[in-house]
């Protein structure tokens, strides 16, 4: 029996030794847990509406000055961007018309007086938004060529997400 109680001995305090020569690692303390809100994105901010304005003989009214009049509705603001698109269209060859199909790239084309004369939207129209045009709930236009000749014009609404029952299309 004491040949098998000296190892064991020796075994128990060969091991109070390893605990004693390399004391046991710290963990490092646990990351700070970071909470991931679900909340919805606030939505864009709404742009001004323009004040109403009669047009009259001697100064007939711009489509650009119905887009997001104050006595219009988001029907006739679509109406009025569509008449600017179309304008656009039909004043410019196919030939000379680039691929078309961003809001900025639009924008940039309706906005451009050499393109567009008079009918130009005004760098500063309420309805132009960082490089984009905007809908009156602060969403960009959805623009899709459709062909050459045809460019769908549609709001998301106001609920922004494009492609739900709000859209205005018509």
């Amino acid at each position: 029996m004491k040949r098998f109680l000296i190892p064991l001995l020796i075994l128990v305090i060969g091991s109070v030794d390893v605990f004693l020569l390399f004391p046991k690692k710290e963990h490092p303390p646990s990351r700070p847990v970071i909470a991931v809100s679900h909340q919805k994105k606030p939505s864009p901010p709404a742009p001004a509406l323009l004040p109403p304005r009669r047009a009259t003989a001697e100064n007939p009214q711009q489509s650009w000055e119905r887009l997001l009049a104050a006595d219009g509705t988001p029907s006739e603001d679509r109406a009025a961007l569509a008449d600017i698109v179309t304008n656009f269209l039909e004043s410019t060859a196919p030939d000379q018309r680039h691929a078309m199909g961003t809001n900025e790239e639009i924008t940039r084309k309706l906005s451009d007086p050499s393109q567009m004369g008079g009918g130009a939207i005004p760098l500063n129209h309420p309805a132009m938004m960082h490089g984009q045009l905007v809908d009156r709930w602060g969403s960009p236009w959805f623009f899709h060529q459709q062909s050459s000749n045809v460019i769908e014009v549609r709001s998301a609404g106001p609920d922004h997400k494009l492609f739900t029952d709000d859209d205005v299309t018509k």
